[in-house]
């Protein structure tokens, strides 16, 4: 199913905008740019947050992972993320 959300870059003309309070950037302004956690680390950190939340799962489940060290809910949550990006490219 598409994301209903998604813009197809091909749905819309291709426009030339002057705006001189948004200049295009340029190959210097790139070469000087720095990363948002560098930046704004507060807001970047906001931005990257996990969210919690409590799930009702199989002790099977969470054995398997747990079974494997400390880090089971980590990994949980990789896999997690990793079905989440297979399932939206599908």
């Amino acid at each position: 199913m598409a994301d209903k959300w998604v813009l197809n870059p091909d749905d819309y003309d291709d426009v030339e905008i002057d705006d001189d309070d948004n200049p295009e950037l340029t190959d210097e302004a790139f070469a000087t740019a720095r990363p948002l956690r560098e930046v704004l680390p507060e807001l970047y950190a906001r931005l990257v947050a996990g969210e919690e939340v409590a799930l009702n799962l199989p002790a099977a489940t969470i054995r398997a992972f747990a079974e494997e060290g400390e880090d089971w809910r980590e990994r949980m949550a990789e896999a997690l993320t990793e079905a989440a990006r297979k399932k939206h490219a599908a």
